[in-house]
């Protein structure tokens, strides 16, 4: 196991710097600043631009109007107004079609930025006639919020981004990079595009972050430099034990060394902060990580009456602090070190967590912190509080849920906006990032093969959420249109769905018919105003629906109408993690077609209807975490092209045998019955499921509850099996020494096994295990090895 930890040290060490990159990257509003952004352009061998787009300030990013009555979000070249209630999507950029890097849009829009008083929307676009891209820039564009009188604010030869209203709505200030300089450099213009004055030529700044003071007197800005120096890579190699660590020395390695500037509106009173305690000292000594600056700032904000300037900042090898600047740039202080917070916590730094975002109270007197810390491998998000003279540390967050219920209970008026996207689609966008009360976005991970990203807004001290717009068939369309009780299912159905798809027009009517009761006190926007193809949930193919799947950001909470069997084309019933209550109907053992159904994840009651064993061409079926009672129908061993059957939980009420009858499955990959009530003993004829991969009876500890008698022999006949678990049930006898069979012995000693994890344990088996057991990777049990 040594050799086992120092390899994972090694991943850890390569990995996990990238982790925290992406965690780093939360955008904030209002006086504040992160790192979000990257700007580039490349050409492929036929000329055409591979990525003509900035993701800028304004990306993940949304712009409420004062009012709190509308969005402005960014998404793929393109600038977008929602109303809140989901209603009047309009396109600042006259196109709804996203701009994907190979395609044949002339214009792209990006990085928006909302005026104080809500009105007007400033943003960076490009737009060429076809075939002159080369010979255009980058330039900001002004807009009513209306979308009508799109006027350019810049026109020049520079490339012009990251527009930022000053709070009083005077000014607007943006980089600018050219000729003269490869680099950003700030600029600042009036919103009738006078007075464009260059803020502190001399100094290049990062993108995308710029900062006004709440005054609007003063501008806030990253920069960066290079040098070049020695570098120490420290290489640990996990062959040896202890792993042997040898450094290598880089004599001429480019450091980049980032720094934060405040500047005055009018260009003056150019300052650099002096943070770093040892700017001159040797830089530390690297681990396979040759992207992180020496000196790095990754987020600042200004205090509510702008005489203060926080940000976080670290030297590499170093634990980010927390420094307070004077609105100046004098009387840096060190108020706060990342290390405090796991020492608080009892538990050891690690090299790579960082601090991704700060937030002064709204009284300056107080700064939270959110970070991104190492906890079992992987990052998690915490969240502190500390006074501003770095006193008082309280801890207000360890872990998603406390942060998600932070946000529920969250005082105020305010609300929140949440992005989603699909990971299939955009594995390039944050999916980790942890929901904080001063962002303005956070993640809903979920997969729905039609629809790219979601936008959801909700209340604080709400814990409902509405979507507001969503990606369909690569079109931006509003999500929630006023809907209406169904009157007229076949009239509806008419307006979008033509005779020459009568079976759609069919289809149509029945889920509208459905709609209501399967919704519960939830709102599913299945309307006649939109084609069916564009309904929630809903996959249409060959002219007649193919899917019925969890809508992302509708708990339904109604029951299971039995009129769902009338949709006889399809192929997949996906309801998991609603709220349904309700029994099955024995009706959906008539959907011949259907291949997969999982309705895991609710509150339905009742006996397992014995007709699922009907449906032929199903391949899987979950109705795990239901309450479900009563036994397992022997009809399911009828389910020739079953894959993966799951049933019971740990709420679950079955408490039947197992029917022997499941021996026939002979496609049967998973056997998962995790917690249910189930007695007798385990049938000798699961050994015919040749094809399983896992078995698991898990059962629920309860006393008197789960499996008795042996394990059965004829397990060992399952040559293909990853993993066998069987704990917390009543089993007795020894373990069969057969089980050995699915271990196989080498010539030269070593073992060869598909088996990966075997678990025996809390139950009343005596004696030994068979000793090639030994060689799996996770084997837990209550009794030794056999000698």
């Amino acid at each position: 196991m040594p050799r086992m930890r120092d390899a994972l040290a090694i991943i850890a060490k390569r990995f996990l710097p990238l982790a925290a990159l992406l965690l780093a990257g939360v955008a904030s509003l209002g006086s504040s600043a992160s790192f979000i952004c990257g700007f580039g352009e490349s050409h492929d061998q036929s000329g055409d631009f591979s990525h003509r787009w900035h993701r800028g300030r304004g990306a993940d990013l949304s712009l409420w109007t004062p009012d709190g009555v509308r969005i402005v979000f960014e998404d793929a070249g393109r600038i977008y107004v929602v109303d809140a209630d989901g209603t009047e999507l309009t396109s600042l950029s006259g196109s709804y079609e996203p701009a994907g890097p190979r395609s044949e849009t002339t214009e792209i829009d990006f990085s928006p930025t909302l005026s104080p008083d809500g009105s007007r929307v400033a943003y960076s676009t490009l737009r060429y006639a076809k075939g002159e891209l080369r010979e255009h820039t980058y330039e900001i564009a002004i807009q009513p919020i209306d979308g009508s009188d799109r006027v350019r604010l810049t026109e020049n030869d520079r490339d012009d981004i990251a527009p930022s209203w000053s709070p009083d709505g005077s000014l607007i200030a943006f980089l600018s990079s050219g000729a003269e300089w490869s680099d950003y450099r700030v600029f600042i213009v009036s919103p009738d595009g006078s007075g464009e004055r260059l803020v502190a030529p001399s100094v290049p700044a990062l993108c995308c972050a710029l900062a006004w003071s709440r005054d609007g007197s003063r501008l806030a800005f990253a920069s960066e430099r290079r040098e070049t120096g020695a570098a120490e890579f420290v290489e640990i190699s996990g062959v040896s034990d202890p792993p042997k660590r040898e450094v290598k020395v880089i004599p001429d390695f480019a450091f980049r060394r980032q720094s934060l500037y405040i500047a005055k509106a009018d260009g003056s009173g150019v300052v650099e902060l002096e943070w770093s305690e040892n700017p001159n000292s040797p830089p530390n000594a690297r681990y396979y990580n040759s992207q992180a600056p020496e000196e790095s700032v990754s987020t600042f904000q200004w205090s509510p009456d702008g005489e203060r300037l926080a940000f976080a900042a670290s030297r590499y090898g170093d634990k980010d602090s927390i420094y307070v600047a004077d609105a100046d740039g004098a009387n840096v202080r060190r108020i706060f070190d990342l290390a405090a917070i796991s020492e608080i916590a009892g538990r050891d730094a690690h090299d790579n967590e960082r601090i991704t975002k700060i937030a002064w109270s709204t009284d300056g007197s107080r700064i939270e912190i959110d970070a991104s810390v190492v906890r079992g491998g992987s990052y998690a998000p915490v969240v502190y509080s500390v006074s501003a003279d770095g006193s008082d540390l309280r801890r207000l967050a360890e872990s998603r849920i406390e942060l998600s219920d932070r946000i529920r209970t969250g005082s105020g008026p305010k609300r929140m906006v949440r992005y989603g996207y699909n990971p299939n689609d955009a594995p390039e966008r944050w999916r980790d990032v942890p929901p904080m009360e001063t962002a303005s976005r956070a993640p809903w991970s979920w997969s729905d093969g039609t629809v790219g990203w979601i936008l959801t807004t909700a209340l604080w001290g709400e814990s409902t959420e509405t979507i507001l717009a969503r990606v369909v068939k690569n079109s931006v369309v509003a999500a929630n249109p006023p809907i209406s009780e169904v009157v007229d299912a076949g009239a509806e159905c008419s307006r979008n769905v033509g005779w020459r798809h009568s079976g759609l027009a069919r289809d149509c009517r029945t889920l509208l018919e459905i709609r209501d009761a399967l919704a519960g006190d939830a709102v599913l926007h299945w309307t006649g105003d939109r084609p069916i193809s564009e309904w929630g949930g809903i996959t249409v193919e060959n002219g007649r629906v193919r899917a019925l799947e969890t809508v992302p950001g509708a708990r339904l909470n109604g029951t299971m109408p039995p009129k769902i069997a009338e949709l006889t084309e399809l192929r997949t019933l996906n309801l998991e993690d609603n709220e349904l209550i309700g029994e099955i109907p024995p009706e959906l053992g008539g959907l011949s077609k259907l291949e997969a159904l999982n309705l895991s994840g609710n509150k339905l009651v009742g006996e397992i209807p014995p007709e699922l064993g009907d449906l032929s061409s199903l391949e899987e079926l979950r109705l795990e975490s239901n309450p479900l009672r009563g036994g397992i129908p022997p009809e399911l061993g009828n389910l020739s092209n079953l894959r993966i059957l799951r049933l019971g939980g740990y709420d679950s009420r079955i408490n039947s045998a197992i029917p022997p009858e499941l021996g026939n499955l002979e496609n049967l990959e998973e056997l998962s019955l995790v917690g249910a009530s189930l007695s007798g003993g385990i049938p000798p004829e699961l050994g015919n499921l040749s094809n399983l991969r896992v078995l698991n009876l898990r059962g629920g500890g309860g006393a008197g509850a789960g499996l008795t008698g042996p394990i059965p022999r004829e397990l060992a006949n399952l040559k293909n099996l990853e993993e066998l678990r069987l704990r917390s049930n009543r089993l007795e006898g020894r373990a069969p020494p057969e089980l050995g069979d699915l271990i196989t012995e080498r010539g030269d000693g070593s073992h060869s096994t598909r088996l990966r994890s075997v678990d025996f344990s809390d139950n009343r088996l005596t004696g030994c295990v068979p000793p090639k057991l030994e060689s799996v990777w996770s084997f837990d049990a209550d009794i030794p090895f056999c000698e």
